[in-house]
Formats: C-alpha cells, sequence, structure tokens
C-alpha cells in the first residue's frame, strides 16, 4: 500500500469540504492506495503528463506516483471547473 503526501494547499482545500464530500474523498483514496495503477474507474491519467486525477462529487483530486518511494503525492484538489487551471 502507498503512503499519501498531502501538499499545503489540498489540504487547505479539503479543510473547507463538507464531511459528506471528504468521506468520499478519502474512501476513494483507499482504493488508490491499494493499488494505483489497477483498474480504477474514477481514476485517469492527465493527456500529456505525468499525473493522475480522480473524480469525487463535483471535484477533482491531480496526483502523482512517486514509485521510489512508494507515495501518492496529492497535488491539488479543487472544483473540476477550476482544477487544471494553473
Amino acid at each position: 500500500m502507498y503512503n499519501v503526501r498531502i501538499e499545503e494547499k489540498a489540504f487547505k482545500f479539503l479543510e473547507t469540504l463538507p464531511l459528506s464530500d471528504l468521506k468520499l474523498f478519502y474512501s476513494k483514496l483507499e482504493i488508490v492506495r491499494k493499488d494505483p495503477y489497477g483498474p480504477i474507474p474514477f481514476a485517469k491519467r492527465l493527456k500529456n503528463s505525468t499525473y493522475y486525477r480522480f473524480r469525487f462529487g463535483k471535484y477533482r483530486c491531480v496526483y502523482n506516483i512517486i514509485d521510489e518511494i512508494i507515495t501518492i503525492e496529492i497535488i491539488k484538489i479543487d472544483d473540476r471547473k477550476n482544477v487544471y487551471r494553473r
């Protein structure tokens, strides 16, 4: 099982979510942690990028898989219309 590291901005966004969305986020994150490369219907690799994303409710979570240290790095969490903006 992979470890999880959450960037500060992503963590601050998580603190603003309602409890129902927060529970959904952590339940889907557990599935990704078990086998991040497995067939996960709600997770996809971003085009022309090394990052992945998974959806939960109306939100998206962008993450990176670091195999060398067995870690999933949560980079950004936001509403689906804003998450891909830089």
